[in-house]
């Protein structure tokens, strides 16, 4: 999965598309019937046979195949295990690759503060002034820290998430053991499920709620509040993607590894929905091969700059790239 990613044209609306349109179907003239600019065959000429369509099903399992291997080369290639989750929404189907197992959520939890805050202020459990609202904006859009940190402490800390896993009917997501909203752990297909929910207007948001998250997915800011660049994944692996909207999710270390997380959706209709979760060890490509390097513990120091986070953002561009763009010329 190395090598440049340079200007190219993004099959978005090819590959997507073509999972359920419907193919062209051709049938040859009848000999001596002339077409537009086009000479009459001799009639007794022998007619090669048109290429067949390629079925909506062949169209599906390629694009599967691709998600397929790009997680594997993600694991081989650059040493980190990833999952990559697609859900079309207009025909249900699922498309997940890769090891479909708990992963903590880091930023990606504060949809479910949104959501949850939301949700209770729908059926006048609670009242958000405007300093909430703004909170709720900062932390969807730029994944601001303090602004979830408020909430979480404000309204619930864990069983903001076990509100979130009932209404929504999530098997693998659990609060954080240790009351941190940054270990909530999650899997890419309960991530699916939520953003279908949610997008579907079955969550049990208002019109408000939805469109409050939606509207803040939609205008994601190029970097966090801290700095960190948030177009790794999605952004950079779909450039000339319509509508779409994304929530990042990063930290270091757990077990000694990055955790990146890109989600979101794009598409006529907020059609489909995509996760790529990964876990890479923590790489420093310029170090000796004894050489002890500090783990870059984002809860201390500032990794804006560090290339072990760098190598670990490119892993989740690179994924979906192969997996929806350039590769699949």
């Amino acid at each position: 999965m190395s090598g440049p990613r340079g200007t190219r044209r993004s099959i978005v609306s090819l590959l997507f598309a073509a999972a359920t349109a419907v193919a062209c179907s051709s049938s040859v003239s009848e000999p001596g019937v002339v077409m537009a600019g086009i000479t009459a065959p001799d009639p007794v000429a022998q007619f090669l046979p048109l290429p067949e369509p390629v079925s909506d099903a062949a169209k599906v399992q390629a694009l599967s195949e691709r998600i397929v291997a790009a997680a594997a080369r993600a694991e081989t290639e650059r040493g980190a295990r990833v999952t990559v989750a697609l859900l079309d929404r207009e025909t249900g189907t699922r498309t997940v690759a890769g090891a479909d197992e708990p992963i903590e959520t880091a930023s990606v939890v504060k949809l479910f503060i949104a959501d949850d805050l939301l949700f209770r202020v729908g059926i006048g459990e609670i009242a958000l002034g405007e300093g909430e609202y703004d909170e709720i904006a900062a932390m969807l859009s730029r994944s601001d820290d303090s602004a979830a940190s408020d909430l979480w402490s404000r309204y619930g800390e864990t069983d903001i998430v076990d509100r979130v896993v009932e209404r929504h009917g999530l098997t693998a997501t659990r609060a954080p053991a240790d009351g941190n909203w940054w270990n909530t752990v999650t899997t890419a297909s309960d991530l699916l499920t939520w953003y279908d929910r949610v997008l579907g207007g079955t969550s049990g948001l208002d019109e408000r709620g939805t469109a409050t998250i939606v509207g803040y997915l939609l205008e994601f800011e190029s970097l966090g509040t801290d700095g960190y660049d948030q177009r790794f994944g999605l952004p950079d692996g779909l450039p000339d993607a319509t509508g779409l909207g994304v929530k990042q999710g990063w930290m270091c270390c757990v077990d000694g590894s990055w955790i990146h997380l890109s989600t979101g959706f794009f598409g006529e209709d907020h059609r489909y929905v995509v996760a790529v979760l990964s876990r890479e060890k923590v790489h420093y490509g310029d170090a000796a091969p004894n050489e002890w390097s500090p783990l870059p513990d984002t809860a201390l120091v500032d990794v804006t700059g560090d290339t072990s986070a760098e190598h670990a953002r490119d892993t989740l561009t690179l994924v979906v790239d192969e997996a929806f763009g350039r590769s699949a010329h």
